[in-house]
């Protein structure tokens, strides 16, 4: 796995600037959120997602293009937030996103063609990379219902433990 350089981190007033693109290997980098929040409404309506990541089992709940445009503001305020991009037919295409920030850092692989694979895995140690750049300690409140197995084994497999419950709920936190 290639991660950026600690040498390319900018500085604007004594706070780190979100870099445009974070490359995790060369099929693999974070883009910067560019305002585009339509690339992932079909993502957010993916049964696979919107349960996963939602807890939504309500058809009438589905997010529709609203419920994305809001989360995407809110996720660009309270971190850093990227499309997950692959290279596919020399092309780097989203299919997922990624918020680091250091309360329950948001995770989505949106193209199904695209779980399962350990692409998440290496989206999520370059976000425990980056929080580490940004000076964060640990990661806490991470959320992972209890039914998302594949969600557990990859925040256990990066060091997160197991801090608590909320209903249907695990909470994990990793130390960095």
């Amino acid at each position: 796995m290639k991660f950026w350089p600690k040498g390319d981190i900018v500085l604007e007033r004594g706070k780190q600037v979100q870099p445009e693109i974070l490359p995790i290997s060369d099929f693999v980098r974070l883009r910067k959120y560019d305002g585009n929040y339509r690339i992932a409404v079909k993502w957010y309506q993916d049964p696979v997602v919107y349960y996963n990541s939602e807890g939504i089992t309500k058809q009438e709940d589905i997010p529709d293009e609203s419920y994305v445009k809001k989360m995407y503001e809110y996720l660009s305020n309270a971190g850093e937030c990227y499309f997950i991009e692959v290279l596919e037919n020399g092309k780097f295409i989203p299919v997922g996103d990624v918020t680091v920030k250091e309360e329950n850092p948001p995770i989505v692989i949106g193209e199904a063609r695209y779980r399962g694979i350990g692409l998440g895995k290496q989206v999520m140690a370059a976000v425990l990379k980056r929080a580490i750049d940004l000076g964060y300690s640990k990661i806490y409140g991470s959320v992972v219902y209890d039914y998302n197995i594949a969600s557990q084994k990859l925040h256990e497999a990066l060091g997160f433990r197991q801090v608590g419950r909320r209903g249907n709920e695990i909470i994990y936190e990793c130390s960095l």
